[in-house]
């Protein structure tokens, strides 16, 4: 493409700008799901029950839980709590976007950063994480900043580089271990740009460096592996759903994988030709970081399973550079097909523009609560509507407590009779409840009880000895009056065998 952009600026600002925008629109979704919940409620805490609570469980996300605990500390309740949650995360979107922008545009020119920064941004598994209050897109943006450092260091040999890369490797695997996944990529992009055995020898130590931080980390969290033992061995569906995830689904997906192809096509347009100082090509930063991380965390987790798609979404951005270096060539394909010339940034644009087009079903979903697992402020709503005074809530099993930890206000007129401490006051996830053989005699003179589970879970599997005694009871001594669904969750009300039809 002939027409020159001035390096750097628009390439980077524009992508960082559309990211912003993104990240903002439908924010407010009106519920915290389960793990964002999560993430609220124990980043509140004070920092020495904090601090107590990352001994016993949750240490991998630890780094994330200290980030958000004073910002969290400026709000008084969920509603306005749930949007102040997920802005780390959309800032880091912003500044993952320019990153992708700039990596780009050093490595191949700024049409192909700017393309592949708009690529990134429009992204809807992108926009789904920009807007979760995890720390997904924190590590995204951390392995972002780590390669533009290292493609800097490359071809700018200056310790600093090699410093803040070493720091960005450290923040990002503190964020999330599996990030040391993006340097199994980083060391394939060295030994494919033939960089040197310099450059290499550099690259060890400031990963040595990055990762003597995270040692503790991993130290305390192996003793924690509990908080994955529901995950499965991951099987070639995985690699299908990995794949729809990041690229899309039908025509985007159609599209994708066109412009991924054209990326590979021989051709350097006229800002690449003439560089002053080696870089590392696009493409071997491009497709390792995109396909080894994945792989790796597969291949390990069919030895102990660890695979869940979020821990590798930072493979994403190999994609959108893909797909950037695919609409240049775009570009510059067009000019030499046809008897009437098209201008290739108008090709490229146009392309672009399609694809973004095609996202926008998706973009509208990862908007929606029902984008996620389950939905606790409805669940929550409704004991806040219809609960009176004085009656009783049971929680089956009492890990679906998260609702009342994370909207408290909503449970002020009920009473959890089968409560001793809150997950707050015991360091831990899950709150701690009466022995089992004490259930029955907490009921006792209730007359309405209402119980909240997952919407999926069937009494039958509910094999506590407090949730047993929960279901004995209610079986027992009361009748369903009423059940009520939200999404991810069943609310139910049982009233006494002894109270009239019309539950009073």
């Amino acid at each position: 493409m002939s027409i020159g952009m001035s390096r750097g600026r628009p390439a980077v600002v524009i992508p960082a700008v559309a990211a912003l925008v993104a990240g903002v629109w439908g924010v407010d979704r009106g519920s915290m799901w389960h793990d964002e919940a999560t993430s609220f409620t124990v980043a509140r805490r004070s920092l020495p029950a904090l601090w107590d609570t990352l001994g016993q469980i949750d240490a991998v996300h630890g780094l994330y839980y200290l980030m958000l605990h004073p910002l969290l500390a400026l709000v008084s309740g969920p509603d306005l709590g749930e949007v102040v949650l997920r802005l780390p995360s959309v800032l880091a979107t912003c500044v993952a976007a320019a990153g992708v922008a700039a990596v780009a545009e050093h490595t191949a020119s700024s049409w192909t950063g700017l393309f592949a920064g708009l690529a990134y941004a429009t992204t809807p598994v992108v926009s789904y994480y920009a807007q979760e209050g995890r720390s997904y897109a924190l590590v995204t943006a951390a392995v972002v900043l780590a390669t533009l450092f290292l493609a800097r260091a490359v071809s700018e040999p200056r310790p600093r580089w090699w410093v803040l890369y070493g720091t960005a490797v450290a923040v990002g695997c503190l964020l999330n271990v599996f990030a040391v996944f993006a340097l199994l990529a980083h060391a394939v992009t060295l030994l494919v740009s033939r960089a040197g055995r310099a450059a290499l020898l550099r690259w060890v130590a400031a990963c040595a460096a990055g990762l003597v931080p995270v040692a503790p980390l991993v130290w305390v969290s192996s003793a924690q592996q509990g908080q994955v033992g529901w995950l499965t061995r991951p099987g070639w569906e995985a690699v299908g759903e990995l794949v729809t995830r990041l690229a899309g689904t039908g025509a985007l997906l159609v599209v994708t994988a066109g412009l991924v192809v054209l990326a590979f096509l021989p051709g350097r347009c006229a800002e690449d030709a003439a560089q002053a100082a080696p870089r590392l090509p696009l493409l071997a930063v491009a497709a390792p970081l995109a396909v080894l991380p994945p792989a790796a965390l597969l291949a390990v987790s069919q030895i102990k399973p660890f695979y869940q798609d979020r821990y590798v979404l930072y493979a994403v951005v190999g994609l959108a550079w893909l797909v950037g270096a695919g609409l240049a060539a775009a570009g510059r394909l067009s000019g030499r097909l046809g008897g009437r010339r098209v201008p290739g940034v108008v090709v490229a644009c146009a392309l672009l523009g399609v694809t973004a087009v095609l996202a926008l079903p998706s973009q509208a979903d990862v908007r929606r609560i029902t984008s996620r697992n389950d939905d606790p402020a409805g669940a929550a709503r409704v004991i806040r509507e219809d609960a009176r005074p004085g009656d009783a809530v049971l929680f089956l099993p009492v890990g679906r407590r998260i609702v009342a930890d994370a909207y408290p206000e909503d449970f002020v007129a009920v009473r959890e009779v089968a409560l001793t401490r809150t997950a707050a006051q015991t360091g831990a996830l899950i709150s701690q409840e009466i022995p089992a053989k004490r259930i029955a005699a907490a009921l006792h003179d209730v007359s309405r009880v209402w119980t909240i589970q997952r919407s999926r879970i069937k009494d039958s599997r509910l094999s506590t000895p407090q949730d047993v005694a929960k279901l004995r009871s209610l079986h027992d001594d009361y009748r369903q009056a009423s059940r009520t669904r939200v999404h991810g969750y069943l609310i139910r009300l049982f009233v006494s065998q002894s109270t009239d039809p019309s539950g009073r």
